[in-house]
């Protein structure tokens, strides 16, 4: 079963709204996240992410570097990752596609997920997979399958960058913030460490940074930042 489809039933049985609907409304309509340029929070990503990009790339044996943007949302971090190789963005919910096709329109953007690229005939393989703010999107029974199929996906050596908020600060996080998107299953750093490594990959480097969940609260450190690379 896809993840798409996974989330769809888990949200039915909750009554809430559509993960589709919920995901439209966040990337092409709310002016903190659908903008071509990172907001304050991507930012800080972004610095990092750059950092471990240009870690992979350096000891790619590629002539071609090439980048898939798993997730890639309305497509600001592809576009950033498009000044490092030949990059992809994949997203599964079509609106938001639509949305960075038209901000990004010499970006080659798809609907779909790990599943689709897969049973293409010739699946594409890249050097670098990146992953941001995904996984805790998807249920904790189909976290190694989607890691599983990043493997897949990958070049021999090839790298794969993961962000995700940390388990570690999610209790301290609810207590100024409680997060609303349809899946929220943290997952703390030796768990996804864990995980992916269990798919045949080696941690090479992790970082995190801290963000204020709002302004009258402490800075938490609340992302974690991996460099992952395929053994």
């Amino acid at each position: 079963m896809s993840i798409k489809k996974i989330v769809k039933n888990f949200l039915k049985k909750k009554k809430i709204q559509s993960e589709e609907e919920y995901y439209e409304e966040l990337f092409t309509k709310n002016t903190k996240w659908n903008t071509a340029d990172p907001n304050v929070e991507e930012s800080l990503r972004w610095e990092i992410i750059k950092k471990l990009v240009g870690v992979a790339k350096k000891d790619c044996n590629s002539d071609h570097f090439k980048i898939l943007d798993l997730g890639s949302g309305r497509g600001w971090l592809t576009n950033l990752l498009a000044n490092y190789g030949e990059v992809s963005g994949i997203e599964p919910v079509k609106p938001v596609v639509e949305y960075a096709k038209k901000m990004f329109p010499n970006i080659n953007f798809q609907c779909g997920s790990t599943k689709d690229l897969l049973i293409l005939n010739n699946s594409p393989k890249f050097d670098l997979i990146v992953s941001s703010e995904v996984i805790e999107h998807i249920p904790d029974v189909n976290k190694e399958e989607f890691i599983k199929d990043i493997n897949l996906l990958l070049n021999q050596k090839g790298f794969l960058i993961l962000t995700t908020p940390r388990q570690e600060a999610q209790k301290e996080w609810i207590k100024y913030i409680n997060p609303n998107q349809p899946i929220e299953e943290w997952i703390s750093e030796n768990t996804l460490k864990e995980i992916v490594e269990k798919q045949s990959f080696k941690a090479i480097e992790l970082q995190r940074f801290s963000v204020k969940p709002n302004e009258n609260a402490p800075e938490i450190e609340i992302y974690q930042v991996w460099l992952f690379q395929k053994l």
